[in-house]
């Protein structure tokens, strides 16, 4: 593993590139960010706001998909307070969401907007859930699915052609730089960059896992056809807008949002993915795919906000990272419906054991507990 020397991402890291100087791209694109006129961005913003507003009032402006996290409230206020719009917010409605999750949803919807909760029949979302960890090493598969899907769905049944999406991931974590300065998000995008999207392994060969078209409806795209008949675009908060999550964090704060009262188990803050009880897992599994986690993420973000040093980080990082998630692991194996022991080895069957180490006979060192342990590289 090579690490860049500014943050502590690896580059191990999907679509992440490095420069001559050992700089990864989610460093230069901050460092891109600080180039740009936002108020000329912001001024481009409003004249797209304005060509998708609704001429007579009789429809919603665009519409917003949310979670209830502190990104959700700040699109929310800004879309409606700042520019005036009326959104129609829409929610896919995660199994196993958080009270604190639930808490901030409700406090969004009191900024003053329609909401429609999407849920899906939940045997299937299970099931494809289920899917998802042994074939994929992500249970929360379904989620990651429908959060992109029905918002798009929702905009072409309602005739709402405008979708604002948040922060722009590949500039804000480090995607080449012709993506991560794109303002669009849509299906190529997905397919690109959206993981293992539905439409990328093909719905009709979901049925050789024993599911039915019929039961997939809530997670596949839209067709082209579709999109095109009514326009339907969507477009990142965060090309327009100066995005700076602790600002925007301290912000929604004096809305009613609501960090979590513990730590995330992987990390050492309590204002992310606080909105559903899994996602604890989902991280585990990228470290054991790519050797980092989310408290990886975290510092990262914070070390180019020069909020703490390197070295800062790899001490939040080493103290964090690495080890199973116990809080909840009892009510995840009831839902996957699987042992612990079976836990373990689909955790095996996706770890990449070139980063971790190993015993004599090339098996994958285990203390008490299951945690492996990854090998040392240099600037880690």
């Amino acid at each position: 593993m090579k690490f860049c020397n500014r943050c502590l991402y690896p580059d191990t890291k999907p679509g992440l590139e490095f420069n001559d100087q050992g700089i990864c791209s989610a460093c230069t694109n901050y460092e891109w960010k600080q180039t740009v006129n936002w108020n000329e961005k912001k001024s481009e913003l409003k004249q797209i706001l304005e060509k998708y507003r609704s001429k007579d009032g009789t429809n919603y402006d665009c519409i917003i998909p949310v979670s209830g996290g502190k990104d959700s409230t700040y699109q929310t206020y800004v879309i409606k307070e700042e520019f005036g719009l009326n959104p129609l917010v829409v929610n896919f409605h995660p199994l196993d969401q958080t009270l604190v999750g639930r808490k901030n949803l409700e406090n969004l919807k009191k900024l003053g907007v329609d909401c429609i909760e999407f849920t899906a029949n939940p045997n299937v979302y299970l099931k494809m859930a289920k899917f998802g960890l042994t074939e994929l090493g992500d249970f929360q598969w379904p989620e990651h699915i429908g959060i992109f899907t029905i918002p798009v769905q929702i905009a072409v049944r309602y005739k709402i052609p405008l979708i604002i999406w948040g922060e722009n991931p590949q500039l804000e974590y480090g995607g080449p730089i012709n993506v991560s300065t794109s303002p669009i998000l849509d299906r190529e995008w997905n397919e690109q960059h959206g993981g293992y999207f539905l439409d990328k392994i093909g719905p009709k060969d979901m049925t050789k896992y024993g599911f039915q078209l019929n039961d997939l409806k809530p997670y596949l795209y839209p067709s082209d056809e579709e999109i095109k008949k009514i326009g339907v675009t969507g477009i990142f908060l965060g090309s327009y807008i100066n995005w700076n999550i602790f600002q925007q964090l301290e912000f929604v704060k004096t809305l009613g949002f609501e960090e979590n009262d513990e730590l995330k188990e992987g990390t050492y803050d309590k204002w992310e993915n606080l909105d559903v009880y899994f996602t604890v897992f989902h991280d585990y599994f990228k470290f054991l795919k790519y050797g980092f986690g989310r408290a990886t993420d975290h510092s990262s973000i914070e070390i180019r906000y020069g909020r703490i040093t390197r070295e800062e980080g790899l001490k939040l990082v080493r103290k964090s990272e690495g080890k199973i998630p116990r809080k909840y692991l009892k009510q995840f194996l009831e839902s996957a419906k699987i042992t612990e022991e079976e836990f373990h080895k689909i955790c095996d069957k996706f770890t990449n054991t070139e980063l971790f180490e190993k015993d004599g006979n090339g098996n994958l060192t285990k203390d008490k507990d299951g945690n492996i342990t990854k090998i040392k590289y240099d600037n880690d």
